[in-house]
């Protein structure tokens, strides 16, 4: 695998760890006296979140994509 595209790939993982990140912080309840359990989001919360989830699968799909010169994924088979 080329260098460039270790360093693509390297950059999708980190959207994909930075969205679920944000994502984990704004679907929080670290300040509300509302048991998360029983947290009912706003609809704009939850258009937030899907978005973010779909971010970081469209990152992690990039990231899968990426071969090397014989066609392998950058991943081993674990099958």
């Amino acid at each position: 695998m080329q260098n460039q595209d270790i360093q693509v790939a390297a950059i999708e993982a980190g959207k994909v760890l930075d969205t679920l990140a944000a994502l984990s912080v704004r679907l929080s309840c670290h300040t509300c006296d509302t048991a998360p359990d029983s947290l009912v989001l706003e609809a704009g919360k939850v258009k937030e979140a899907c978005d973010a989830i779909d971010v970081a699968v469209t990152s992690l799909k990039r990231i899968l994509a990426i071969t090397d010169a014989n066609g392998k994924s950058i991943f081993p088979d674990d099958s």
